[in-house]
């Protein structure tokens, strides 16, 4: 199979990428389930944007870390993982739904360092304050 990646991070390259079948299966299950352009969820795996680790969180701001403190797993993420659980409960996944709901774990995995992260950094800043229950703490 082949996907032309075009526009996303770098609006001057363009690349064609050779994926395996069971790769872009689950590439095509992702984008449906997540509602995103297959070309977006296969970049994403590729090449997360920074923001999105650990190391970009020191540069942001007081309010962006804020906001991060505030994220939450996205509902559909979070209905998808269970179907999966639900299924694995009744028969084997396959492949490509393992890898899937391992990727989703991995997902909320990261966010909840995330979440740590941003928390750790606020209260070093000497800008938390209060109740943490507000972040899920």
């Amino acid at each position: 199979m082949f996907i032309v990646l075009e526009g996303k991070p770098m609006p001057e390259h363009s690349i064609t990428l050779t994926l395996p079948d069971a790769l872009y299966r689950q590439a095509q299950q992702v984008a449906k389930t997540t509602q995103q352009a297959i070309e977006e969820v296969v970049l994403a795996w590729i090449h997360p944007a920074p923001e999105e680790g650990l190391m970009g969180l020191d540069g942001l701001s007081n309010d962006e870390l804020l906001a991060v403190a505030r994220t939450t797993v996205p509902p559909v993420h979070t209905r998808r993982l269970q179907d999966l659980l639900t299924a694995q409960r009744q028969r084997n996944l396959t492949e490509s739904e393992q890898q899937e709901a391992t990727k989703l774990v991995e997902q909320e995995d990261l966010l909840t360092l995330r979440k740590s992260k941003a928390l750790l950094l606020l209260k070093r800043r000497g800008a938390l304050t209060g109740n943490l229950s507000a972040f899920g703490v």
